[in-house]
């Protein structure tokens, strides 16, 4: 009786034991992300707000006991490399959740990966088609190009423009876009009299831009990212063209405004409020998430936040309150974040819903200008 009781005893500690471990397991999450080439500075910033923010849940003692592993990883911008990654995070470090990727290129081809294996997941990339049609487990934090394009044309409308160009890049984010403006133009009582598209790694498209003197457009909008968007400027000035000029909000960044230099001013873009945050009123909900962010990371990493990191800001939030809500069982995590509902972000006010994987509306977008080497905001 006395080698049944202590036999008892040692298993009832072992399975206690056994489970205590196992809810001091980290909660690992993946991050696919940009970190090498043209674009490092992308997922570069959204590396170091990872880091700067899951040092500060784990200091707190985690999430219920349990610390935020982040298992990191290069998409070189490459979609095969992305897809790849995306089932390596999955099949072989058994993440619970991924927070990238940081561009709608490379996401796009690991959607329906993710789908397959169920893995709750919040894109920091931000063409609308990762979303739309809705797909039950991606979601983004992005505000997407169907309302950048309808701010940036409402612009426009008020501003008297009626005949647009519109040059856009051969990739995912620059279909995107091109077919949101597309779409939504004649709603502004706008019409798109130019309509070409060139490659990411163009050196010079001055002979596009020859065309568009040709045109009777009043305004010339430029749908492109990574160095697209500088070699856009530096061709539009030295081709001497006046007309207005218009970027996505991809370009909303201070290595677009140095690279391009006295190119860019003028230039006007769409986009959330992070870069004018100082100029907000306090009543702005929005304000001092924004300027705690950007203290923050400028404090910690020695230099200023950009747009990019914002978006892994708001990712990392949105799950880690659905985390503390529901845990990490799949399908309630995935539930959890769909039922997110006026999450005050640095992208917006995020409210997800069954038929809204996006969270965000016009609402949350203001317009700036570039204006001596910083951008300006003036809507």
């Amino acid at each position: 009786m006395r080698k049944k009781i202590t036999l008892l005893t040692a298993l009832v500690f072992s399975t206690s034991l056994a489970g205590a471990v196992h809810a001091a397991e980290a909660i690992k999450i993946g991050a696919p992300i940009l970190l090498s080439g043209p674009g490092a500075f992308v997922g570069g910033a959204q590396k170091k707000t990872f880091e700067m923010l899951s040092e500060e849940v784990n200091k707190a003692g985690g999430i219920n006991g349990r610390k935020l592993e982040f298992i990191y990883y290069d998409t070189e911008a490459k979609p095969d490399v992305a897809v790849r990654l995306v089932k390596r995070l999955i099949k072989k470090d058994g993440v619970e959740a991924i927070l990238g990727i940081s561009a709608s290129w490379t996401a796009l081809p690991v959607l329906p990966i993710i789908e397959k294996a169920k893995v709750p997941t919040i894109a920091l990339a931000s063409a609308s088609s990762i979303v739309n049609p809705v797909k039950k487990w991606v979601f983004k934090s992005p505000a997407g190009d169907r309302i950048v394009a309808s701010k940036m044309l409402a612009h426009m409308k008020s501003k008297g423009l009626k005949k647009l160009a519109l040059v856009s890049s051969q990739d995912g984010f620059g279909s995107g876009g091109h077919d949101a403006v597309v779409s939504l133009a004649s709603d502004y009582g706008i019409e798109v009299v130019f309509d070409d598209q060139y490659k990411m790694d163009d050196t010079d498209i001055t002979p596009m831009l020859s065309r568009i003197k040709k045109t009777d457009a009043d305004s010339v909008l430029n749908w492109s990212s990574r160095r697209a968007p500088v070699v856009m400027a530096m061709n539009y000035r030295q081709m001497g063209i006046k007309l207005p000029l218009f970027h996505s909000h991809a370009s909303l960044s201070r290595g677009f405004l140095k690279a391009a230099g006295e190119n860019a001013n003028g230039i006007v873009v769409s986009a959330a409020k992070f870069y004018g945050s100082e100029n907000l009123p306090q009543s702005d909900s929005q304000k001092k998430v924004i300027q705690q962010y950007r203290d923050s990371y400028q404090a910690k990493w020695g230099e200023p936040a950009n747009q990019f990191g914002a978006a892994a800001f708001d990712a990392f939030n949105v799950l880690v309150a659905a985390i503390r809500k529901a845990g990490t069982d799949n399908e309630k995590l995935r539930a959890a974040i769909e039922d997110t509902k006026g999450h005050v972000g640095i992208g917006g006010n995020y409210t997800y819903s069954a038929t809204d994987h996006a969270g965000l509306t016009r609402s949350s977008l203001v317009m700036y200008q570039a204006v001596d080497g910083n951008w300006k905001m003036i809507k």
